[in-house]
């Protein structure tokens, strides 16, 4: 082969991958956006989980509460107060979260509440995304 072929060998191969890349980093960002998204499901069924084993007092959220970006759990009354295992590891597992958590008594006999949980992240490309859960608990 001569020197020119190779040179335009690897321009081809250049413009190819060129072509490709872009694609290619798309699809590991939304790649990544999707795998925060199922961490923040999960960390959004970790509060309905609490109230379906009824570890949480739902008078106390009839009132909406906010927990912000970094809140402290371990030092939260509540959670200290439903003998939660370990509330300092929910610092760790929901600290990089926003949550609004609210419970509504839906019928009174028996009781039954709604629990509906607002969640926002910080998304990996940039900016912020939320959604919310819902569920009926009978008490």
């Amino acid at each position: 082969m001569t020197l020119m072929e190779v040179l335009l060998a690897l321009v081809i191969l250049g413009l190819a991958l060129g072509m490709f890349a872009p694609s290619v980093v798309g699809s590991m960002q939304a790649n990544a956006d999707n795998r925060t998204r199922a961490q923040a499901v999960a960390a959004a069924e970790g509060w309905l989980d609490r109230f379906r084993a009824k570890t949480l007092d739902f008078n106390a959220f009839t009132t909406a509460r906010t927990y912000g970006y970094g809140y402290d759990y371990a030092n939260d009354p509540t959670f200290v107060a439903a003998g939660d295992p370990s509330p300092a590891s929910l610092n760790a597992e929901w600290g990089r979260y926003a949550f609004r958590v609210q419970t509504t008594l839906f019928a009174s006999s028996p009781q039954v509440w709604r629990v509906d949980v607002t969640i926002r992240y910080a998304r990996v490309k940039g900016g912020e995304a939320s959604f919310a859960l819902s569920t009926f608990v009978d008490q």
